[in-house]
């Protein structure tokens, strides 16, 4: 059974590297990043203030290309097909381990919608990335929904707990990695 757990583990750890270091925890703070559980144990949303115009910073994340600049844990893209809001496109990890995901986003609304259609129905995992105006002028919030859900013999092996901590740990990292991308951005203007 420590075998079959490793490996549920590992693949959900690796399905939650899609669109998100270090880890604040809970409501925790981590170089400006924040971390909060609502009420909905499959959820975790965090957030980090950027500068930037939402819109602008919206339209570079949207190029899934880029994310291996983006994002800590992508170490390949590779985009399927591209429609309008729609795109189907498999992010690769640095250890070869690779996450299908469905693209729907929201323009109007500068937000990114993915979930992952690859896991064999092991879990449902899908997030949302908004750019947001923030308080500032010329900075976003940038707000991340992050769900994830085990389901069958998964959740005899892993508790909701250890899923909340890699979604946790998840968000902290990609927002850091987030700000450090859009603040070096800025910084070579």
């Amino acid at each position: 059974m420590g075998g079959m757990r490793s490996l549920i583990l590992l693949g959900l750890t690796v399905a939650l590297s899609a669109p998100a270091g270090a880890f604040a925890g809970a409501g925790g703070v981590a170089s400006g990043v924040s971390v909060t559980q609502p009420a909905d144990q499959a959820m975790t949303e965090g957030e980090v203030i950027v500068d930037g115009d939402p819109a602008a910073l919206y339209a570079l994340a949207q190029d899934y290309a880029k994310w291996t600049q983006i994002m800590p844990d992508v170490a390949k893209v590779e985009i399927h097909e591209q429609k309008g809001v729609d795109a189907k496109v498999t992010l690769v990890a640095p250890n070869g381990h690779r996450d299908n995901l469905h693209f729907h986003n929201q323009p109007q609304a500068n937000l990114i919608f993915f979930e992952d259609t690859g896991n064999r129905g092991r879990a449902d995992v899908w997030g949302e990335i908004v750019f947001a105006p923030a308080a500032q002028p010329a900075q976003t919030r940038v707000h991340i929904r992050l769900y994830a859900k085990v389901h069958g013999v998964a959740t005899l092996v892993v508790s909701e707990r250890e899923v909340r901590d890699q979604r946790e740990h998840k968000l902290t990292a990609d927002l850091t990695q987030m700000r450090e991308y859009f603040r070096r951005r800025v910084a070579d203007r």
